[in-house]
């Protein structure tokens, strides 16, 4: 990865920290059913009319905008709605680049240094530090819906890596037509286990929500997924995937920023933890040494 490749990494995984405070700001307007519903079908419309089909086949686009828009985001905002907190909402999310490294390994055989199984190892430490100390604010219900949208992220990156798109916004927005739908079973599903009327989750926002909508489905949905699915399709999952370690310390540092979140000592080991494996999971330092070195021969007669 080029200098700019990370730093567009780095710069997409703030952009989702931040955006669970969003979500939380949304959801105090608007149904997350709403909310989820409206922010994909924005981000399809009226792009979907502009650029062509993706280079790929249709039952990965169709297959990635379900299990993306609805399994990872429609469960991600419930559970936001439901009381759990952003930040830890944006904690349980980041499962996923660890399931996602496990997949790389297992199913696509791709390697792991000794050094990056132990950025790993240091950058769970420090997750799980974080999440022990967030424990006593989080319910059964919450931790089950964030932990399957860890699954189905998962799932979606492996999609990306087989699927390989070339087009990455025609991937993302026709990958978003598809998410309405899915959302609106799963509005019936919820009405029907919480025993409310079906109208209550779809009723239009007012101003606020509708800024959240915008930034969801603009520069969460169509600039973020579309940098993050090019840097996968180019550079293998377990290289890029690790980066979204940074979205909970992101979450955490805009959630202090924001709503006076008070950042305790073990956040802030847990943070430089998290840190610290994510530095030795994607900095190659002997291709450094040898960029060096070759630097140094060239500047002797």
């Amino acid at each position: 990865m080029t200098i700019k490749e990370h730093l567009l990494a780095i710069a997409v995984v703030l952009i989702w920290g931040f955006n669970f405070v969003v979500i939380r700001w949304g959801v105090e307007d608007v149904h997350p059913m709403t909310m989820t519903l409206l922010r994909f079908l924005l981000t399809a419309t009226p792009m979907v009319f502009i650029v062509k089909k993706p280079d790929i086949a249709m039952r990965y686009v169709i297959t990635y905008g379900v299990l993306f828009g609805t399994g990872v985001w429609g469960l991600a905002n419930l559970a936001v709605f439901l009381g759990t907190p952003a930040g830890i909402a944006s904690l349980l999310l980041q499962m996923s680049p660890f399931l996602t490294v496990l997949a790389a390994v297992v199913v696509f055989k791709e390697t792991l240094k000794t050094k990056q199984v132990v950025g790993i190892i240091i950058a769970l430490l420090g997750f799980m530090a974080i999440c022990i100390f967030k424990s006593d604010s989080l319910s059964y219900v919450g931790l089950g819906l964030m932990l399957m949208a860890a699954i189905f992220w998962t799932i979606c990156n492996i999609i990306i890596k087989i699927a390989k798109p070339k087009d990455v916004v025609s991937f993302t927005v026709w990958s978003s037509l598809f998410v309405p739908v899915p959302i609106l079973l799963l509005s019936v599903v919820y009405a029907l286990f919480y025993g409310v009327e079906f109208n209550t989750l779809l009723q239009m926002p007012n101003l606020k929500g509708w800024i959240s909508i915008v930034f969801q489905a603009l520069i969460v949905t169509l600039f973020g997924y579309a940098v993050w699915t090019r840097l996968i399709s180019q550079h293998g999952l377990s290289k890029v995937t690790p980066y979204s370690l940074l979205v909970p310390i992101s979450g955490l540092f805009f959630g202090w920023l924001l709503y006076g979140e008070v950042l305790s000592i073990t956040e802030l080991i847990g943070s430089g933890l998290v840190l610290l494996g994510l530095i030795l999971l994607t900095v190659n330092f002997t291709d450094r040494k040898k960029i060096l070195g070759k630097r140094v021969v060239k500047l002797k007669p």
